[in-house]
């Protein structure tokens, strides 16, 4: 019985020690290194079969992503990298579910950016107010999540928005509102702590119709609290000219009938085969050709780092009219160069997905 007893030390000995001394081994040598293969954008289950017969560990961290649910959407280490067998490697793998572009709502008024987030299926929620030296009242200074970003519909996203300028001596800074809508003019105008005065409808080509094109004060300009704002706003229609006068209407002559001279002999009648005198005919003016376009403007776009492609629209507006450049869905920070002829003075209006965004005036 001791006699076994001792046996089953000596083995129990042996196994420890030879325990101890393969993971001496494992730890100091780890037998030979292997390249980390390239799992990104493989299915998690292709990814861990390959990693673990290659005698590498896997761990998996799940995160939100728009590539569909259960793909390697990135790795550590990175791949090619030489490590020992038994190495951990992590893999992130796409939650999946759906995922949809947040817009850019960062200069625009807190209404219009408020309908913009819902009409795209997105809530909103807390919202700051802060004063902005930059930014007018009512305008919204920065978002959370920040845009481009995809995030799941229903998403609340905060929002920062502006006081407008701290009031010195009790004034109030006149807020920027040109190249904006008249009905967003307006509210800025009254959120900032003043009222509108009178609006002046102009027609012109050079500006899109109801966009606010001057004002006075002038943006930077203090008023009192409550003081008028005055507007010059552009409008399509054309002026109704007065009616021209028109020329009285030509009094019949009367026929004079001619006799014989007195006292002489009548004169012979007409003869009807003889040729009838025509008046004399004036040489038409020459017509004038139509003036060239002899100006050319230099269109030069850059489409902001959008998270999917937009549709881009280009309008020249001059005296023949309105044209349209180009229309066309652009890449994210796609670069558009065009040059387009005109006469006299023009004007080009870029718009981003429906929305004004840039216009320039060339004379």
């Amino acid at each position: 019985m001791q006699k076994l007893f001792k046996l089953i030390l000596v083995l129990l000995i042996l196994v420890i020690a030879g325990s101890g001394v393969f993971a001496f081994y494992t730890i100091f040598f780890g037998g030979k290194d292997v390249a980390v293969p390239g799992l990104t954008g493989s299915p998690v289950v292709d990814a861990v079969s390959l990693t673990e017969k290659m005698g590498l560990l896997v761990r998996i961290d799940k995160v939100d992503s728009i590539q569909p649910a259960g793909v390697v959407v990135s790795q550590w280490p990175e791949p090619g990298a030489r490590v020992k067998k038994g190495k951990i490697v992590i893999l992130k793998v796409s939650k999946g579910g759906d995922r949809q572009p947040l817009p850019d709502v960062r200069g625009l008024e807190y209404g219009q950016g408020v309908t913009r987030l819902q009409e795209s299926g997105f809530d909103v929620g807390d919202v700051v107010r802060i004063h902005s030296e930059s930014r007018p009242a009512g305008v919204i200074v920065a978002q959370s999540p920040a845009s481009p970003v995809m995030v799941p519909p229903g998403r609340r996203v905060d929002l920062l928005v502006s006081l407008g300028p701290p009031r010195t001596g009790g004034r109030v800074v006149v807020p920027d509102v040109l190249e904006r809508t008249e009905q967003i003019a307006r509210q800025i105008i009254v959120q900032s702590g003043l009222k509108v005065g009178t609006v002046r409808y102009e027609y012109t080509y050079m500006t899109p119709a109801g966009m606010v094109m001057n004002m006075e004060p002038k943006p930077g300009k203090t008023l009192p609290p409550d003081g008028a704002v005055n507007l010059v706003v552009a409008t399509g229609k054309k002026p109704e000219e007065p009616p021209k006068p028109q020329a009285p209407a030509p009094q019949a002559e009367e026929p004079v009938v001619s006799g014989p001279p007195p006292g002489g002999i009548p004169a012979p009648p007409a003869d009807p085969a003889a040729p009838v005198a025509q008046p004399p005919r004036e040489a038409p003016a020459p017509a004038l050709s139509p003036a060239q376009g002899d100006k050319i403007a230099r269109v030069r776009y850059q489409v902001p780092p959008l998270a999917q492609s937009m549709q881009v629209r280009i309008e020249i507006v001059d005296k023949n009219g309105t044209r349209v450049l180009l229309d066309r869905p652009a890449n994210a920070g796609e670069y558009i160069s065009l040059d387009a002829p005109y006469e006299g003075q023009s004007s080009v209006t870029i718009y981003l997905g429906g929305e004004f965004v840039w216009q320039d005036r060339y004379q």
